[in-house]
């Protein structure tokens, strides 16, 4: 082997190992990244302003009394607020998880979930009574189907058994249906045809 050759053997290892290196700590930075995200999420999910929210909407789950308009006004603001902010970590751990084979952000998935576990668990075995309890005190219907769809998500992510689990996906497929069949009648009438689902 001559030694022009030998040198550009060399040099091609040299650069393997050194891409070899780069990319490992590309991961390693993206895997803490990761895990920075995790944190985040659960900061607030934690955080004051949302357990303000969870604790106005444990008040008034407990109480059992709908209350005025203004209670249930204050109630459906907390309601969604912590909704959204479910919607939140959802989409952070989604971002996670697209993440993970070439980051390598699965242990941070993993971690997120261990973190937030208990919380979802835990209100998706409140959310069904203190919507009603703000639909009765309202006198209509809580358009979350959205929101309470993402949460779903995360739930079945997390939790896939989760008894309280089948009655939430009924919850949002109703308001489809509901949404699906207003669309449907709101076209029809725009075209001047009956409302007819096929």
């Amino acid at each position: 082997m001559t030694t022009s050759a030998m040198t550009a053997l060399i040099s091609a290892s040299i650069a393997v190992v050194g891409a070899c290196i780069a990319l490992y700590a590309a991961r390693g930075n993206s895997a803490r990244a990761g895990f920075d995200l995790a944190r985040a999420l659960y900061d607030s999910l934690t955080s004051e302003d949302t357990a303000r929210s969870r604790s106005n909407l444990e008040f008034y789950r407990r109480s059992g009394d709908c209350g005025d308009g203004e209670k249930a006004k204050e109630a459906m603001d907390h309601y969604f607020r912590l909704l959204w902010r479910f919607e939140q970590v959802h989409a952070g751990r989604q971002s996670l998880m697209r993440q993970r084979r070439i980051n390598g952000t699965g242990p941070a998935v993993r971690f997120l979930d261990d973190m937030i576990g208990w919380h979802v668990r835990e209100w998706a075995n409140r959310w069904l009574d203190i919507r009603s309890q703000i639909e009765a005190a309202r006198g209509e219907r809580v358009d979350d189907e959205h929101s309470l769809d993402t949460f779903c998500q995360l739930l079945a992510a997390i939790e896939p058994d989760h008894w309280k689990r089948p009655s939430l996906d009924e919850a949002v497929a109703q308001q489809k249906e509901s949404r699906w069949q207003r669309e449907r009648g709101e076209r029809d009438r725009a075209a001047g045809t009956p409302s007819t689902r096929t």
